[in-house]
């Protein structure tokens, strides 16, 4: 896309958002209406849901709330363990998202441009509660895997990315590394940029406040509207208030994942509103009496690939629950956390820089990283056993990264190790000095 088509769809994705905050909640009646065309496109045109109906684990249609509650559950090994079933029949997806929870297990599914460009949309809806514009400037500590990269292609997917942030008003540092010294010279960029909010990674923002304390008053006259922390839950109970007071501004949180789009947005103390026109969101039915219930999300606008009765992995807490069992506000969420990694040199790794360093690789089933008295080890499971060529290029990815992690070793397993529950998380620190902040 060009430079005059982007300013194009900037402004027509603004007017969008403008539009959608006039929308009212949607009723009960009008999310079954929905849900009830959702389910007909996906029987008609996805394997997998087809499959469930002619089986007779499913309805044909939906009519009532109990027919939707009829609907196995779709889970997240459903859909990395039979990828085929969910390609639509008409044809293959313009493109994939691709993700990886707290276990570390990628997934890969279709999308849309269509439910990519909505996403924005609600995005933009939100900031403009906050006086955003098209002249508003925002500051992102964030980082995108399509940058690590080397030779020609890399260095154009930095000037894309560059000419991209100029034209949108963003200004971009990166949360995949951080320590005291980058976080001052990110804090001196941010009080020259003067930006309206600022949007990170809620552990890196975390980390980021702690190493910037003194900079209090000059980021109170800055004048900062919002702080979003997004793509995981705080990582202490302290964390938000912390950051609040540093910035002098409400941190507003919003809750999605990258498989199933935006589900709920909060501002400060305020809980949890989800979007009743996106997903309808109802809580999984458990023997335990624990307030925290995990969660299902059935989508009520087009997707490439429609999810219905999902079981994200999360469980949120303090849920209002309405008549027919659709979920309208939450309080917290108690989910995946992304961890920071101190490393012994001082600098901080963001989790998701180890994930965007291997999930290109489409032939990985499952990610470890395990940090040793002596070593760093990075455990794969892949479908292609062991492959030199894809350690080295995951090697030089890491690189880019940090160096240190440049000198890891890739390991190819036939599964990764476990927890006394028998879990199998992502990361495993076995030195002596701890090392999660």
């Amino acid at each position: 896309m060009n430079m005059a088509s982007l300013f194009k769809k900037q402004r027509s994705d603004f007017d969008k958002a403008t539009r959608r905050r006039g929308l009212k909640s949607l009723s009960s009646a009008e999310q079954l209406e929905l849900i009830a065309l959702t389910w007909q496109d996906a029987t008609n045109d996805v394997p997998y849901y087809r499959k469930l109906v002619e089986a007779q684990n499913a309805p044909a249609e939906i009519n009532s709330w109990d027919e939707l509650r009829s609907i196995p559950i779709l889970t997240r090994q459903i859909l990395q363990n039979r990828p085929q079933d969910f390609v639509r029949a008409s044809g293959p997806p313009d493109s994939f998202t691709r993700t990886a929870g707290s276990t570390g297990t990628p997934l890969r599914i279709g999308s849309s441009p269509a439910e990519r460009d909505l996403m924005r949309v609600v995005k933009l809806a939100d900031w403009q509660r906050f006086g955003y514009s098209l002249d508003s400037r925002m500051f992102l500590i964030w980082g995108h895997s399509h940058l690590l990269g080397t030779g020609i292609r890399g260095r154009m997917n930095h000037l894309i990315r560059k000419s991209k942030d100029r034209l949108l008003g963003y200004h971009r540092v990166d949360a995949y590394r951080l320590n005291r010294s980058d976080c001052h010279r990110y804090a001196e960029q941010l009080l020259r940029f003067r930006p309206l909010g600022l949007v990170g990674y809620t552990t890196a923002l975390d980390l980021f406040s702690q190493y910037t304390n003194e900079y209090r008053e000059r980021f109170h006259a800055a004048g900062l509207k919002f702080v979003l922390a997004t793509a995981e839950p705080p990582n202490r109970p302290d964390s938000l208030p912390m950051i609040s007071d540093l910035f002098g501004c409400p941190v507003v949180q919003e809750y999605g994942g990258a498989e199933f789009g935006q589900v709920a947005f909060k501002v400060g103390d305020a809980p949890f509103e989800v979007y009743s026109d996106l997903n309808y969101v109802e809580c999984e039915a458990t023997e335990s009496d624990d307030d925290e219930k995990p969660i299902l999300i059935s989508s009520l606008y087009r997707r490439y690939l429609p999810l219905i009765r999902y079981k994200v992995g999360d469980a949120i807490g303090e849920a209002s629950v309405q008549k027919h069992g659709n979920v309208s506000q939450f309080k917290n969420i108690a989910g995946r956390l992304n961890d920071v990694i101190l490393l012994d040199d001082g600098n901080s790794i963001h989790s998701v820089a180890i994930f965007h360093c291997i999930h290109q690789e489409t032939a990985v089933r499952n990610i470890q990283m395990a940090l040793l008295p002596d070593r760093m080890e990075i455990r794969l499971v892949s479908e292609t056993g062991n492959d030199p060529a894809m350690a080295t290029r995951i090697r030089d990815r890491l690189k880019e990264v940090h160096p240190a992690l440049g000198g890891s070793i890739v390991r190819f397993v036939s599964d990764v190790e476990t927890n006394v529950a028998g879990k199998r998380r992502w990361f495993i620190d076995k030195r002596k000095t701890k090392s999660i902040i």
